[in-house]
């Protein structure tokens, strides 16, 4: 899209639509004759005119679309369901079109005076919908990658303050970008304040959670600091600045965007000082051989107020002699680790399962595991056999059978239905040591140690909230959680022989 002149999309607009050059000129009140040398590239609009000239041209093509041309539009634009309404759609091919121009009108080579870029494009202060601010942002991210290979950005938000589509918005923005990485030196720092963190308070430790695990890869840092409550800046060095500013009731009042040298320079350097003099690292990360060698792990599992909200199956509550198998099948070789785990290993079995734990496990997570045999181990992706698996099954239904203190309740649906479609996030806590895991990679497999007391508090005040008010997704009757365990892992046994006589 970034390539497009302003005649190829007017003419790609007119085409989407089943309209003719002659009917948009007299809508836009000009002769026939201006609309083709538009499209040709031989002229442009007046700079002074162009910002009505696509406000009209957009509320137009609009206007004009039948259910099948307007899904051809949105297919057209990789927008899909995003477009949640006409006049979102109007904002969307209105400043597509400014954007166009202005590339082309650069291209030509063209005297824009100062103005035009002010008054038609950027440092103008208009509405853009939640779900279109972020792609705008992604594509300005995209063609300045292009431009450079690097891009080094800065989001200050305070997520708890904002309404939910621009909290998604911003979770969303990181996949973007990861996906503009590949080849490219992408680097983003945000900072985000807690205000009013008891409302909403499930949905936001969620969605700062899966900010932290989604897309490893890339370098993103989060820091907790005190930010303005009622705006969304972002800034990409040396590119562009953006800013959202947000009513009481959490309604984004207007945005501006600006490429002003000056402005973007102060707001970078300006953010960069609070990140570094005020800005406080929220996350850790360790990979799991320097969890195991630092004793981090067995600093965790020695804690009190032990609380796992488990997001996949791990090397948690496996037999001792499992628990080795499958460590030596992993680290064979290092010898140093074997130590670790050994000693891991012995407190776990004597000490941390006697211990007062409450667990949530995910229902879904533990059919898939019964049936793929898929865990993780120390965050290390790895399938186990249908006999591995049964006896790690096996031992919890003895330790549900056997302990009073090895609380497990199950997971049956979404603590945030927004997030149905994202992996569950895993959250470990105790007094001294809380941490998520990343989703590993072939190559990642880290631990997020949280190093924020205040977001430590927070994780700790929604645990508790999911275990004592989410009785709508949580199946808490321990002979109700026995059954539902023994039946998946007795069903699957039973498609596991089958399948085996298949076999043979």
């Amino acid at each position: 899209m970034n390539s497009t002149t302003f005649g190829q999309l007017l003419e790609k607009l007119l085409y989407l639509s089943n309209q003719k050059k002659g009917t948009l000129a007299k809508e836009l009140g000009y002769d026939i004759s201006y609309i083709s040398k538009w499209i040709n590239t031989k002229n442009l609009p007046s700079q002074k005119n162009i910002s009505e000239i696509c406000k009209t041209t957009a509320r137009f093509i609009v206007s004009s679309l039948s259910e099948k041309s307007k899904q051809g539009l949105l297919d057209y634009f990789e927008l899909g369901k995003e477009i949640c309404n006409d006049e979102v759609l109007v904002q969307y091919i209105d400043r597509s079109l400014k954007s166009a121009y202005m590339a082309t009108a650069e291209v030509k080579n063209i005297n824009i005076y100062k103005g035009t870029r002010s008054e038609d494009n950027y440092n103008s202060a208009t509405h853009i919908n939640p779900s279109l601010r972020k792609q705008y942002l992604t594509n300005d991210a995209e063609l300045f990658l292009s431009k450079s290979g690097k891009l080094d950005m800065i989001i200050s938000a305070n997520l708890y303050h904002i309404n939910n589509d621009d909290k998604r918005s911003i979770s969303a923005m990181k996949q973007a970008l990861s996906e503009l990485q590949d080849e490219n030196e992408v680097r983003v720092r945000f900072l985000m304040g807690f205000d009013d963190m008891n409302e909403d308070s499930i949905f936001n430790t969620i969605l700062t959670i899966n900010m932290v695990i989604a897309h490893p890869e890339m370098d993103f840092e989060i820091y907790n600091c005190e930010v303005e409550s009622g705006s969304i800046l972002s800034v990409i060095k040396d590119n562009i600045f953006h800013s959202a500013l947000f009513t009481k009731d959490k309604r984004c009042l207007l945005t501006n965007m600006s490429k002003e040298k000056e402005v973007v320079d102060d707001m970078y350097y300006s953010l960069e000082d609070i990140l570094k003099n005020r800005g406080k690292k929220m996350f850790e990360r360790l990979d799991s051989l320097s969890i195991i060698k630092n004793q981090k792990y067995v600093q965790y599992i020695m804690g009190s107020g032990l609380r796992w909200l488990m997001g996949s199956i791990n090397e948690l509550l496996m037999p001792g002699d499992l628990f080795m198998e499958i460590g030596r099948q992993i680290f064979g070789d290092n010898t140093e680790i074997i130590d670790e785990l050994q000693k891991i290993n012995l407190f776990l079995q004597n000490v941390t399962y006697s211990s007062e734990i409450k667990i949530l496990i995910y229902e879904s997570e533990l059919r898939d595991y019964i049936s793929t045999g898929k865990m993780n181990f120390f965050n290390i992706p790895i399938t186990l056999s249908f006999e591995q698996r049964e006896r790690h099954i096996e031992y919890i239904e003895r330790i549900l059978h056997e302990s009073d203190k090895i609380n497990i309740k199950l997971v049956g649906g979404n603590f945030v239905e927004e997030f149905r479609h994202n992996k569950a996030p895993s959250l470990y806590l105790s007094k001294t040591i809380k941490f998520t895991k990343v989703h590993p990679t072939q190559d990642i497999n880290d631990y997020a140690i949280i190093k924020n007391n205040e977001f430590g508090d927070i994780c700790s005040n929604v645990f508790d909230k999911l275990w004592n008010e989410r009785k709508d997704v949580v199946i808490e009757d321990k002979d109700e959680v026995i059954d539902r365990i023994s039946k998946t892992r007795i069903y699957a046994k039973l498609i596991n022989e089958k399948f085996n006589r298949t076999i043979e």
